[in-house]
């Protein structure tokens, strides 16, 4: 029913919260001034945010990799941290 989001390491992720932070004060001041051009270069900060998306090693690498990565289709992570076929009890 829900759509399963994983987390994914984002090396821009920094820049694009800068990026975004820079045009919502500069479309801020754009429209207190009443000035286009500065609500226009706002718009130009948001779609260089955009084009991070895209950049090789951007949010679209982590894509298909897993976190039993390495491990063969017959091994399972085991979130208990015991091997399997271990016995505990001796």
């Amino acid at each position: 029913m829900f759509v399963e989001r994983r987390r994914r390491e984002d090396p821009f992720l920094e820049w694009k919260v800068r990026l975004f932070s820079v045009a919502a004060v500069l479309v801020l001041v754009g429209l207190y001034l009443d000035e286009r051009r500065i609500t226009g270069a706002a718009i130009l900060v948001l779609a260089v945010a955009l084009l991070l998306r895209f950049l090789p090693g951007g949010s679209a690498a982590g894509v298909g990799s897993d976190e039993g990565e390495g491990k063969s289709d017959g091994e399972a992570s085991d979130p208990t941290g015991t091997a399997e076929g271990s016995d505990a009890t001796g």
